[in-house]
């Protein structure tokens, strides 16, 4: 018999992208280059010694090092940004500074956005419960929000709340845009069950679903994750008869709840006429 091959495990991976400069980048480069030229021209005459013999003019080529070093910081102001840098992969979107705080996808409620401040808006909950909302400028992480609808449309796709005509506008997710970064595995020790609010206390015992990374008991897997992936291949069979009737016994009871609930008025009074 021919052995099986094993399917290579599926790195975890999240892109970090740096911020642009909101200014024409034609503006940049002329401060640029005029202030390296005036440098170079105060320079060249600082060592050619070219106004030795007049002293009022002697200063002009520490004036011109002086003005080209300010017009060259100000190019270097103009170009960069003081926008953190994002995150965006397997753990959901995070924003650094210092230190990652991220809104893992699992928590994310709503993706919309903003054509006045043309942003895109991130609405959930971050890693440690509190309310966040994120709001990404287009003009200075065009490869993020890319990243971020792409991301969002595969994994948490009823969370994307933004019309077809603009999701046809928005930058899209370049595949060598950002800093690829390898992470480790999800730390689930110590996290609750998504359905059963078990606390994960031993590593095997934990399911996490591949599309939003939410976390279950390996006895509490339901058939679909909230995000509606499949997890049939993540149950345990062993000791999971009971929880799968239990499951099945409240599938029901919800399904009767709404059926009552949707029933006409009319039916309802005469079923309570015929208890009478």
């Amino acid at each position: 018999m021919s052995k099986k091959k094993k399917q290579p495990k599926v790195r975890r991976q999240e892109r970090r992208f740096f911020p642009q400069s909101t200014f024409s980048p034609w503006l940049v480069r002329s401060f640029g280059a005029l202030g390296a030229a005036v440098m170079g021209a105060g320079a060249l005459g600082m060592q050619r010694d070219m106004f030795a013999g007049d002293e009022k003019m002697k200063a002009i080529p520490s004036y011109l090092v002086a003005g080209g070093a300010v017009l060259t910081g100000l190019a270097i102001w103009l170009g960069t940004s003081s926008d953190p840098p994002l995150r965006v992969g397997a753990p959901g979107v995070g924003v650094e500074r210092g230190e990652i705080r991220r809104m893992p996808w699992y928590a994310v409620e709503a993706i919309t956005f903003e054509s006045g401040a043309l942003s895109l808006v991130v609405v959930g909950k971050d890693d440690t419960g509190q309310s966040w909302t994120l709001k990404v400028p287009v003009k200075a992480q065009p490869d993020a929000v890319g990243w971020i609808v792409t991301e969002a449309q595969r994994r948490i796709p009823k969370t994307v709340d933004i019309a077809d005509e603009v999701l046809a506008k928005l930058p899209r997710a370049e595949q060598h845009a950002g800093l690829v970064v390898d992470l480790e595995p999800v730390q689930v020790v110590g996290k609750r069950c998504a359905a059963s609010d078990k606390t994960i206390s031993y590593e095997p015992d934990a399911r996490i679903c591949e599309r939003c990374e939410r976390v279950y008991f390996k006895r509490s897997v339901p058939k679909k994750c909230k995000c509606g992936a499949n997890l049939a291949h993540l149950r345990d069979a062993k000791g999971q008869d009971d929880a799968l009737a239990d499951e099945d016994e409240s599938d029901d009871v919800d399904e009767a709840a709404e059926a009552e609930a949707e029933a006409p008025q009319d039916e309802k009074d005469s079923s309570k006429a015929a208890e009478v």
